[in-house]
């Protein structure tokens, strides 16, 4: 079974769970479409059972590695650990639960929620319990302090490559420093006095926001942009293969021939979206950023940039991400330079922090810069606009985080 569920992981990853036929799945396997159903019931039945496997191997396992250890911040390390080794252990078929879980049918799906929801709580019981203890701060709830390892160490599954990364025990130890510790160096005196004084100004990052989100600012015509927030629509609840331009025309009350009269195809919908959102997010990001001198103050400004952008297109930016490698070669190249250009900033922005030395020089900048973005990029999947935390709030609190960790000081 182990053989078919990383075939169907590899083939849904590269191509979509709504794409990829049971045929396909059957000829990587060199066996015929009939044997497969031997090994599985459906394509569903196959989805549901790489949603949950992985899942369940660590529920069983972390519980047993936990027993006999006294320090709380010591739990949250080994558990780190051990939910990474699982991980990348299984890393397309956990990259494939992050990105294609709405695909599962209403009963499989409330089954797999579950299963995350006792893993979630699970760890929120260890960082409940290093709050009681004093050795994590508690004026963050344990509920974003576990979302927010959960999104780092989660995003890993994405962008982890076994030749070129570190291996995952040592990836974990990387991710729970800057948690357990912050990014900010401890010879940055200004720095933590701006962070416990709230010196870092929130009203610049959102400023930034407001301007570079202006109607037209990017050069779309009213009718592009009233398609694409269609498309983000459908796109997010649908998914982009199950989705047709038949709908997307429908759903504004146009004729399928004239919305082609705008985007020559459904493919231009989704580079547009993606295009358009990666653009506005480096934007907002370098406005709020510019005009900040202090490289600490500057990264805490940049977080809280990046969140109300993110968050101002909150299901976009679900769709960017959990769609992109449904383009073609050429559009999917322009997006990840794209991506990969404000990544560069992102990291540019910690090594300028480095050298100023208010960023921790123990960890190199590539894995300070994917860390942060694992933290950051995981919120449009849980965040409700409706709950307790606007994204102005938020975003300082995940600067907080980063920046200082969230051991208590002493």
């Amino acid at each position: 079974m182990d053989r078919v569920l990383d075939a169907a992981a590899e083939l849904f990853w590269k191509n979509g769970y709504a794409a990829t036929t049971t045929r396909e799945i059957a000829a990587a396997l060199d066996i015929q479409q009939a044997s497969l159903y031997h090994h599985i019931s459906s394509k569903q039945g196959l989805l549901y059972e790489l949603c949950v496997s992985s899942m369940r191997q660590i529920l069983v396992a972390i519980p047993a590695k936990l027993d006999g250890i006294a320090c709380p911040l010591e739990r949250i390390l080994v558990f780190a650990r051990a939910h990474l080794k699982g991980l990348l252990g299984h890393q397309k078929r956990n990259a494939v639960m992050l990105t294609e879980f709405a695909g599962l049918p209403p009963r499989h799906r409330a089954e797999a929620v579950e299963l995350r929801q006792q893993y979630a709580d699970l760890m929120r019981s260890a960082v409940e319990q290093a709050q009681r203890e004093g050795a994590i701060r508690t004026d963050i709830s344990s509920t974003l302090l576990t979302l927010t390892l959960l999104n780092t160490l989660n995003w890993t599954a994405v962008w982890f490559r076994e030749d070129r990364d570190l291996p995952a025990e040592q990836l974990a130890d990387v991710f729970v420093k800057i948690y357990l510790h912050g990014a900010a160096s401890a010879d940055a005196p200004r720095l933590r006095a701006a962070a416990e004084t709230g010196a870092v100004n929130p009203n610049r990052a959102a400023k930034a926001v407001r301007i570079a989100n202006r109607p037209g600012s990017s050069g779309e015509t009213a009718m592009t942009r009233r398609l694409l927030r269609a498309a983000v629509a459908l796109f997010s609840r649908k998914g982009y293969v199950s989705t047709s331009t038949r709908e997307v025309a429908a759903l504004l009350g146009l004729q399928k021939a004239s919305l082609y009269y705008h985007v020559p195809s459904k493919e231009e919908l989704l580079y547009l979206i993606c295009k358009s959102l990666l653009e506005r997010i480096r934007q907002d990001v370098k406005t709020a950023i510019e005009a900040v001198e202090h490289p600490g103050e500057r990264l805490r400004t940049l977080i809280c940039a990046h969140t109300e952008s993110m968050l101002r297109d909150q299901a976009g930016h679900a769709v960017t991400f959990g769609e992109m490698r449904h383009l073609s070669r050429e559009r999917l190249t322009q997006v990840l330079s794209l991506r990969d250009s404000y990544e560069e900033l992102v990291r540019r922005a910690l090594e300028e922090g480095q050298r100023a030395g208010a960023v921790r020089r123990d960890i190199y900048s590539k894995y300070l810069c994917l860390g942060l973005l694992g933290m950051l990029n995981r919120v449009p999947v849980w965040y409700r606009k409706r709950g307790p935390l606007s994204p102005g709030q938020l975003g300082r609190l995940l600067a907080a985080i980063y920046m200082d960790g969230v051991a208590a000081r002493k």
